[in-house]
């Protein structure tokens, strides 16, 4: 193994949710509880970076144990407490490298303000970027390197461990308000991606374009089918509510989706579509018989009576109507409320009405969404942040079936690229055993990552590419625009 893992947190947004309410536990091991890990502004324009606060952790257990770590990560320290990396074994603190409340960066035997190895004697400003570079053995003797922006500020050798091993097999994340951004992380062996690189950017790529698809899109989602920090609002009853969304293709708009927040045995509900009408809802495009009853919690979801074909690029006013007052989940974030909902009193007996009504405007954004079908693109489907899960996705099950995608490009030239790394969200439905491949085509070279093995739950499977397969050399900013990169079922 040469490269371990490398993040750059943005895949699992959006801005301002939590990472409970996240699917970044599909690939880390442990995230801070509730409201003390959110995603936040990245350092660079529409980025995303982590933020722990309250002296919580977010670890990834590693995949074998290591005797030495090479890594780096971008940190915005508030100063309010220690915080930084620390590297485990098996739950006892090695060695941790971060800043104290003071702006220094420290190396420590055991977690952040344990025995202190080494100290840097300039200190940062709180609220400012730097990042963090380490060369770690962790033995009784260890050897150390330690980097900030840059410029190395400390080398010796001092114990780098507390258990009786002389390797590390987690990396935990430790903020009391700090900010992480941009880690990779590799070991020493392999002839490339072994040493410290230097101030580092994990740039994510999104799906753009098919570029060679087999699978099919089995179901997409037009509207807020996630919620950012699992709030609720309350909605009175009688209420026609609606949210105004843009179909990202073309396809069959079948039912409406809401999540109820309190159980109801006798609650009635109907679904409502309408065109848009200059930016406001127009005409009624499809209703639906009434569902009763409800479950907190649990997706409730409207068939309309006849589909809507939707056409990608449109805005329509898809909602719901109640009579009975509930608590409903919201998408909107605590101090950044969109408030991007529109309701208006009505009869529920003769809902929805074929022309909608004065509404009122600002009010909560509660989570409702449409379910499409017949799409004729498989890339919208897989590029959503956060993935869509069951609600977006596409889907086979012939074996050496392959979806490929062609790729946004960076965001610029950079000095040096260590390598593409493809991820994907995946799980298996059927019984039985499945592999998959993770693929990278450069020009007209393709190479298949390791063989995988999905479970029935989703989880993030990576792959990673140190060089370019068309070229054998070092991936160049051309070389990465231009590659295509998905998922094929090897068995």
């Amino acid at each position: 193994m040469v490269e371990i893992f490398w993040d750059g947190f943005d895949k699992y947004g959006p801005l301002n949710s939590y990472t409970s309410n996240s699917t970044m536990s599909s690939e880390w091991t442990s995230l801070p509880p509730f409201n003390s890990g959110s995603f936040v502004a990245g350092r660079f324009i529409n980025t995303l970076a982590l933020q722990i606060t309250n002296g919580y952790n977010a670890s990834r257990t590693l995949p074998g144990n290591s005797p030495r770590l090479i890594g780096g990560i971008a940190m915005q320290p508030s100063l309010s407490g220690n915080c930084g990396v620390i590297f485990t074994d098996t739950g006892t603190n090695q060695c941790a490298v971060g800043f104290n409340s003071s702006g220094n960066l420290v190396l420590w035997q055991g977690g952040l303000g344990g025995t202190q190895i080494a100290i840097s004697t300039a200190s940062v400003t709180a609220g400012s970027w730097h990042y963090v570079e380490w060369d770690l053995t962790f033995a009784a003797s260890g050897t150390y390197k330690v980097w900030l922006d840059g410029v190395q500020v400390f080398t010796g050798t001092g114990n780098l461990k507390s258990s009786s091993n002389a390797y590390a097999n987690t990396v935990v994340l430790n903020g009391n308000f700090c900010n992480f951004d941009d880690m990779y992380l590799f070991d020493n062996t392999g002839s490339v991606n072994n040493a410290q690189r230097g101030d580092s950017r994990v740039e994510t790529l999104y799906p753009t374009a098919d570029a060679s698809v087999a699978f099919s899109p089995s179901q997409g989602a037009i509207g807020a089918y996630y919620s950012l920090q699992n709030l609720t609002g309350y909605m009175s009853n009688s209420i026609l509510y609606l949210r105004k969304f843009t179909a990202p293709v073309s396809g069959t708009l079948n039912s409406i989706s809401i999540m109820p927040q309190a159980s109801s045995s006798g609650a009635n509900f109907k679904p409502a579509v309408y065109a848009d009408n200059s930016g406001s809802p127009g005409t009624l495009l499809s209703g639906g018989s009434t569902v009763t009853g409800c479950v907190s919690g649990t997706t409730l979801t409207l068939p309309l009576t006849s589909g809507v074909s939707l056409t990608g690029g449109t805005s329509y006013w898809i909602g719901y109507v109640t009579d009975t007052s509930l608590a409903m989940q919201r998408q909107d974030a605590s101090g950044f409320v969109t408030n991007a909902g529109y309701t208006a009193s009505i009869t529920f007996s003769s809902a929805p009405p074929s022309t909608a009504p004065s509404m009122s405007s600002g009010q909560y954004s509660l989570q409702v969404w449409g379910n499409v079908t017949g799409m004729s693109t498989n890339y919208t489907e897989t590029n959503e942040v956060p993935p869509g899960g069951d609600v977006s996705c596409v889907t086979s099950s012939t074996v050496s079936a392959e979806d490929r995608y062609s790729f946004g490009s960076l965001s610029g030239t950079p000095a040096s690229i260590a390598g593409v790394k493809v991820s994907a969200m995946l799980r298996k439905t059927d019984s039985g055993a499945r592999t998959v491949t993770l693929q990278v085509k450069s020009s007209s070279t393709e190479v298949s990552g390791s063989s995988q093995s999905p479970g029935t739950s989703y989880l993030y499977y990576s792959s990673y590419q140190d060089t370019d397969p068309n070229t054998s050399a070092a991936w160049t900013a051309s070389g990465v625009n231009s590659a295509t990169a998905g998922t094929k079922i090897a068995t």
